[in-house]
């Protein structure tokens, strides 16, 4: 028989079991997944690989934010507390950061940073136990203790996991104390110094998690848990908004109490991270970590003492084990020939909003105390006059309230039903009717808040205004869009088969749904009411494509095995034309440069942003085994083809150019062609950048993707509507004849090379009318 493992390893044991879930859950099990021979059992396929890349690159704006707020916030604090005048002159911002990272951190500022990462250490602890499993009737610890392990041990474990695997509190805390270190002076050592005492900021946290939700356990039936969970989720937004209001402007009234914090709270545990990071001799910083070391084994070793005294009569807590099944209120019958609302799938769905008090809130009232939040912890809540100047952020935000909404309700679907899932197979309508009917249910629930807070708006301004009342109609079409949409990903996102509640949503998915609604947010803000209605098109042609993947994948949700290898979709050739336009847009700003845009610059960011897209397309359909990949050097009578599409798109477009030349209706010259090797840049650009880049994204992914369920000619014509709205209103006409013809030099030569050739002739056709004009 083998022995017990000794307490260190149980200990690591447990914790890499719980790494190993977090990895599996978020899809990046694959980087650290040992290689094995033989082959997987056909009956039980392999989980999907490739989720960890959709991860890693959803995951990195979220980081970049985080951290672009932490490290305004350490600026907010300086130039409020300390009183900085220099701070109004945005010239004198880089002396005032020169400054602050050269000389010690003042007593009011080092207060104040650890009031607000105090507020941030609460946001560890609670969310976690508001989006975390307290409602479940089954509690892991029930089988922990079963393990060959002191119970102290297995506690100890528990504790040490929870401190690792915390995903919103590293995110809380670390983005602070890295800033705290790097205007402390410690460089690119920073990141370490922050993760360190982090860690031991978020082993405290996970102790007093440990103790509430443990003694909430033995104490509270899992009826009574459901509703402290919401209530729970709820109190979690007054710190985060809080902690976060320092970053998010100057006016916030979380600045007085930053200022008012005593002087004694410098030796708490926040405090003491604080003046670590900040000690200007290695005395300091010994003395303060000394004093945290001293206070953590304390504070632990009275937790454990706590905990030990709650199992003291086992793990079965109140109402857990409850045998007696209370008797439910009798239906009541309906009368024949009465009305009801809607369908029997969405009158079931309002039931389930009404009883699960859970569900209730995050769905309908998050949104407003998210928005509220922000409004009255950054001290904007007398300026909500001043908002209605704001025609773009008045329908953001009101398409933010629904969209939110739909998030936690459309997206979640599947998700809700649970166990129960099945029975939507044997209904006579079909699952995909039911997923129809709840879409247009989630649809017309979340345009309540913007109709109101629409209505609201038009009431108070002073005189009609026809920009703003265009913008929240765009909004409110963009909230049904985006129900479908939310669906779709939700078919995507739900593992049915998988035991654990965490598992069954892929988190992915539900940052992939964000990043599309941060894009049509950002489309709502541009200043061309064109560029919006483009974005509106995308957007609806986006939810058409998903919904096609999505109705594909519904039969094989129980039954995995079964699903047939994966396609090419309309859909990954709009969501790769949507990377491609915002990796542009991320390089630009990388790249170097003084002030403006060159052509250098836009040709360097358009080439690079069509390699990443390609590698990432490349990349997902070959971890995929994807069929239907587009082939560049395959085909049959490429140059004749090439020949001819190339020379009927020049002419079309060489006589649009001259049109507009003879009636004054030309656009003016870029601004971008006014350096020495501009033309040479451009050249490249638009005779084998663009050629290659577009042409891989329109006609090898999205025209390939809707041939999959479209006629040929359909197919072409919609791939060319998109192409065509991607450039500017004066060539959208000759671009998207330009389109057609590409589409039928690939639908008969199926290779890319045809279309690319035509595509870099008319460039060229076209930069030499241009040029002689």
């Amino acid at each position: 028989m083998m022995a017990p493992p000794s307490t260190l390893r149980a200990i690591w044991l447990l914790i890499r079991l719980r790494l190993q879930r977090l990895l599996n859950l978020s899809g990046s099990a694959l980087l650290f997944q040992r290689a094995q021979g033989g082959k997987s059992r056909a009956a039980t396929p392999g989980k999907r690989r490739g989720r960890w890349l959709v991860g890693v690159l959803l995951m990195a704006p979220m980081l970049f934010s985080f951290g672009h707020m932490a490290r305004n916030s350490v600026l907010n604090l300086h130039c409020q507390l300390d009183a900085v005048a220099a701070c109004g002159l945005h010239h004198a911002m880089p002396a005032v950061i020169a400054h602050l990272s050269t000389t010690p951190f003042s007593a009011v500022l080092l207060a104040g940073l650890t009031f607000q990462l105090a507020l941030l250490w609460l946001v560890s602890v609670l969310v976690p136990l508001g989006t975390g499993d307290l409602a479940r009737p089954d509690w892991d610890l029930e089988w922990l203790v079963t393990l060959p392990a002191p119970v102290t041990t297995l506690l100890w474990a528990r504790v040490f996991e929870r401190s690792v695997v915390n995903p919103a509190g590293l995110l809380a805390v670390l983005p602070t104390t890295t800033m705290v270190a790097w205007y402390s002076g410690h460089g690119w050592l920073s990141p370490l110094l922050a993760l360190a005492v982090s860690l031991a900021l978020l082993l405290l946290a996970a102790m007093l998690r440990t103790l509430v939700d443990t003694g909430l356990r033995l104490s509270l039936a899992p009826s009574k848990l459901g509703n402290l969970q919401a209530m729970i989720s709820i109190v979690s937004l007054a710190p985060m908004y809080a902690g976060m209001s320092f970053g998010m402007g100057k006016d916030g009234f979380a600045f007085a109490w930053a200022a008012a914090m005593p002087a004694w709270s410098a030796w708490m545990p926040p405090g003491l991270v604080v003046t670590m990071l900040n000690a200007q001799d290695t005395g300091t910083a010994l003395l303060a970590a000394g004093a945290l070391l001293a206070q953590s084994i304390v504070l632990l070793a009275l937790g454990m003492a706590i905990l030990r005294r709650q199992l003291r009569h086992g793990v079965v807590g109140s109402g857990q084990r409850a045998g007696v099944r209370k008797a439910g209120n009798k239906p009541v019958p309906v009368p024949p020939g009465r009305w009801q609302i809607g369908s029997v799938i969405q009158r079931r769905e309002l039931t389930l909003l009404g009883r699960d008090r859970n569900f209730l809130v995050q769905t309908m009232l998050l949104p407003l105390l998210i928005l509220g939040g922000q409004v009255v912890f950054t001290g904007r809540l007398h300026d909500v006059r001043e908002l209605l100047d704001s025609p773009a952020l008045v329908a953001s935000t009101g398409f933010f309230l629904g969209t939110y909404t739909l998030m936690m309700s459309a997206f979640q679907n599947l998700n809700k039903e649970g166990g129960a899932l099945w029975l939507l197979y044997t209904f006579p309508a079909g699952v995909e009717q039911a997923l129809r009917e709840k879409a247009r249910l989630w649809a017309v629930l979340a345009m309540l808040y913007p109709l109101i807070m629409f209505g609201v708006a038009l009431a108070w301004m002073p005189a009609w205004r026809w920009d703003m009342a265009g913008l929240m109609l765009l909004a409110l079409a963009g909230i049904p869009l985006y129900a479908v949409i939310g669906v779709a990903l939700g078919v995507f996102a739900s593992d049915p088969l998988a035991t654990e509640a965490a598992a069954k949503m892929r988190p992915a998915y539900m940052y992939l749904y964000l990043l599309l609604t941060g894009l049509y947010i950002a489309a709502l803000a541009a200043g061309s009411v064109l560029q919006q209605l483009v974005f509106v098109v995308l957007t609806g042609a986006l939810a058409v494509a998903l919904w096609q993947k999505a109705r594909d994948a519904v039969p094989y949700l129980l039954d995995p095995a079964a699903l047939p290898p994966a396609r090419v979709s309309g859909a990954d050739g709009l969501m790769a034309a949507m990377l491609f336009f915002a990796a542009q847009v991320l390089v630009l700003l990388i790249l170097p440069g003084k002030g403006h845009t060159t052509m250098q610059q836009a040709t360097l960011a358009f080439g690079i942003a069509g390699v990443l897209t390609y590698i990432a397309a490349r990349l997902v359909y070959w971890r995929s085994k994807a069929a239907g990949v587009p082939r560049i050097f395959q085909g049959h009578s490429t140059w004749r083809l090439a020949l001819g599409s190339a020379a009927l798109a020049a002419v079309f477009g060489v006589g649009s150019t001259m049109l507009l030349h003879a009636y004054g209706l030309a656009p003016p010259v870029s601004p971008l062609l006014d350096g020495k090797w501009s033309w040479l840049w451009l050249s490249a650009l638009a005779v084998l950048a663009a050629p290659l880049c577009e042409e891989f994204i329109f006609r090898g992914l999205l025209q390939g993707g809707l041939r999959r369920s479209l006629p040929a000619w359909q197919a072409i014509v919609t791939s060319s509507l998109v192409f065509a709205i991607m450039h500017p209103p004066a060539s959208m006409l000759p671009v998207f004849v330009l389109g057609l013809c590409t589409g039928w030099t690939y639908e008969k030569s199926g290779s890319l090379l045809a279309p690319m050739l035509v595509h870099a002739s008319y460039n060229a056709a076209m930069l030499a009318c241009q040029a002689s004009m």
